[in-house]
């Protein structure tokens, strides 16, 4: 009799220390001391005294290497993020800093560098900082260098918002601006030299934009990329060409395979041939998580070969989890790891099953097929939570175009590394061999991928009934066929369920959620027939769209804008296709194409009663509760149930939320969004 699944001992253990992470991290958020870990102590021991007593030898050694991991994971992401939270320097402090560059790239205003091993007045600093250069910041730098500055410096926040922020996934606790007076040593570094001179190879045989491109696709590094190109490539689905993973590792360990059967080169050394490069790449590549995925599972495949033992696609995946998480337990919030991670486990559990019905189809077709539709099935929840969207063209371009820049990428390397070794050559074989990049970049610009975007649902609850279908459609799992068709249908009825109650309130009343993001605010009154949108300025639009995406609004009936005139350019950049409604006291202009701004101080929205006190001041009338709005200095109303504001002047108020400002028993900052369901009676 097949068992249901076979137990791996190295995924038990990615479980255990994903949990474990996790709960470290819950910790911190919540203030709750590590010492309460304790508490788990029981109930892992009674699980150790079964086995023993039922004498489950193999059951007690996964169960205890599970424990061991589980704790493991605890305290580290619990002393890691405590650690980051512990600044040594001084917001707003001036120091003079010695350190060494370990990255190096552009930003909207000009360039950054990062830097480690940092002194400040002399005092070792735990953590990296970012430098913003200015046009003329002082001597020139790259990776490697030594550099000698002063400056102000400003801490980074543990949670932003409620949410972990981005820069201490990669340990960077400050950020400073430098204009001048920074001084630098050479300092060489292989890796960064190496990277540094593909730069130059590219950059100075071809045009801006291509260099650009054939510059990502080698390194990872998208800085040098058009914002409107790189838009274009992540809403075709196939940005994940610029990430180092599988697709470049595979083709040069490919590549290096080929050449060692074909020169006949011992076993032994041909596992240091194929290995050694790809590392040394990926070391070129900054060591992304993606690569140091395919590095290990490349490894992990060269040397079961050799030793003629079999080889495990999900445990290499499992050991490639486990080495990234102990060197980093942070790593787990990292997007570019969760999509690696979630394509490849979608590739190995899914597909075989996918290809079966396509197995007259030629090898090539059949195998793009496979891997494409179970890559993008494994990343689609990722993509929700994190960019709320995912490509409706992606499908059929990575079974189309991946091919064809997957050998585009091939031709690239190998002239790019021959232009490294012979630097001759290379204003004859480079231009010559990026015009099929060229011709690709050209034909995907113009497609009008946007168009394609499936979008307007986050993810919440909809992530374990998702995976949960995709597990029953595993061949990893021993069912048959009628309870595989049961726990699909079972996981599509729910979602079927879930997904329109959260886009479409059956119940009456409102519900308001307010979020904010590094100046600027956002308020959704969402009922059973609208979704209505207040924006104040300073908001990004991709923060816009993630923002309604998470709370499944984003078909919008009416756009509400404050903070001044100038703030409706934004609304002029989107793609909203509703009303949007402005202080009537501004001049009326209409400065764009298909769009109409309503200039009104008083109206009224599917049951909600809105008045402009001025420009950037709003009481909105809901349910019998008066929520006061301001993205001003002064509020100019003396009452309202819920006041929504920055400013500091005074109002009478049951409830005040910030959106920024800390010094609000509520703020948005410190606590993260705030949802208020109303009731018709006026009640909350």
């Amino acid at each position: 009799m097949k068992r249901f699944v076979n137990a791996r001992l190295p995924l038990i253990l990615v479980f255990a220390l994903i949990v474990g992470i996790l709960l470290g991290y819950l910790f911190i958020r919540i203030h709750i001391n590590l010492l309460y870990v304790i508490a788990f102590v029981p109930a892992v021991s009674v699980i150790f005294i079964f086995c023993f007593i039922y004498s489950r030898k193999k059951l007690l050694i996964f169960s205890i290497l599970a424990a061991v991991f589980f704790f493991i994971g605890t305290i580290y992401s619990y002393v890691k993020l405590d650690g980051y939270d512990t600044k040594e320097l001084i917001n707003g402090d001036t120091y003079t800093i010695n350190a060494t560059v370990c990255e190096k790239g552009k930003y909207d205003n000009g360039e950054y560098i990062v830097i480690k091993n940092a002194k400040a007045n002399g005092q070792k600093i735990k953590g990296k900082i970012k430098v913003y250069l200015s046009s003329s910041y002082g001597d020139y730098c790259a990776v490697g260098y030594k550099v000698n500055f002063t400056a102000s410096v400003t801490a980074y926040d543990t949670f932003p918002y409620g949410k972990l922020n981005y820069n201490a996934l990669k340990n960077i606790k400050y950020r400073c601006n430098v204009r001048g007076g920074l001084t630098a040593t050479y300092g060489f570094s292989l890796f960064g030299s190496v990277n540094t001179a593909i730069r130059n190879k590219l950059y100075n045989n071809l045009d801006y934009d291509t260099a650009s491109v054939a510059y990502a696709m080698l390194t990872g590094n998208t800085d040098g990329i058009e914002d409107g190109s790189m838009t274009t490539f992540r809403y075709g689905g196939v940005a994940h060409i610029f990430a180092i993973s599988g697709l470049h590792i595979g083709i040069i360990y490919g590549l290096l395979r080929l050449l060692c059967k074909k020169l006949h080169i011992n076993k032994y050394i041909g596992l240091v041939v194929c290995i050694l490069p790809i590392f040394l790449y990926s070391g070129v590549c900054g060591f992304t998580l993606s690569s140091i995925r395919a590095l290990i599972m490349c490894t992990v495949s060269a040397t079961s070969r050799i030793s003629f033992a079999k080889y495990d696609s999900l445990n290499s995946l499992s050991l490639s989890v486990i080495v990234i998480l102990l060197c980093d337990p942070l790593n787990l919030f990292n997007v570019g790891f969760q999509l690696s991670i979630c394509a490849v486990g979608g590739i190995i559990l899914l597909a075989k099953n996918i290809v079966r019905p396509f197995r007259k189809a030629p090898p090539n077709i059949k195998n793009g097929i496979g891997v494409s539709l179970s890559a993008q099935a494994g990343t689609l929840p990722v993509m929700l939570t994190r960019f709320g969207y995912i490509s409706g063209a992606g499908i059929l371009l990575n079974i189309l175009i991946v091919p064809v820049l997957s050998a585009i990428f091939s031709i690239i390397f190998v002239v790019t590394l021959l232009s490294l070794i012979l630097p001759f050559i290379a204003p004859y074989v480079i231009p010559y061999a990026v015009l099929p990049l060229e011709l690709t970049i050209s034909l995907l610009t113009n497609a009008g991928f946007e168009k394609a975007l499936i979008s307007g649902f986050g993810a919440g609850v909809f992530i374990p009934i998702y995976y949960f279908g995709l597990l029953a459609l595993s061949d990893k799992f021993n069912l048959k066929l009628k309870y595989r068709l049961s726990a699909i249908i079972c996981a599509v009825a729910v979602l079927c369920t879930y997904v329109p109650l959260k886009s479409f309130s059956p119940f009456n009343g409102h519900k308001i959620i307010v979020s904010a993001y590094y100046g600027g605010g956002e308020i959704l009154i969402k009922s059973k027939n609208s979704n209505i949108l207040i924006i104040t300025e300073n908001l990004y639009l991709s923060q816009i769209n993630s923002f309604l995406n998470e709370y499944y609004s984003s078909n919008l009936n009416a756009l509400i804008i404050l903070g001044g005139e100038n703030c409706a350019y934004l609304y002029g950049n989107t793609d909203f296709n509703c009303d949007a409604y402005i202080y009537g006291g501004y001049i009326n202009i209409q400065p764009f194409e298909n769009k109409t701004i309503k200039y009104q101080n008083s109206f009224t929205l599917n049951g909600v009663n809105f008045e402009f006190w001025d420009g950037y001041s709003l009481l909105a009338k809901c349910d019998g509760t008066t929520v006061g709005i301001c993205a001003g200095n002064n509020i100019p109303f003396g009452y309202c149930d819920i006041l929504l504001t920055d400013s500091t002047d005074e109002c009478e108020a049951k409830t005040v939320i910030s959106f920024n400002e800390r010094n609000f028993n509520n703020c948005i900052y410190d606590k993260g969004n705030f949802i208020f369901k109303l009731k018709s009676n006026g009640g909350q």
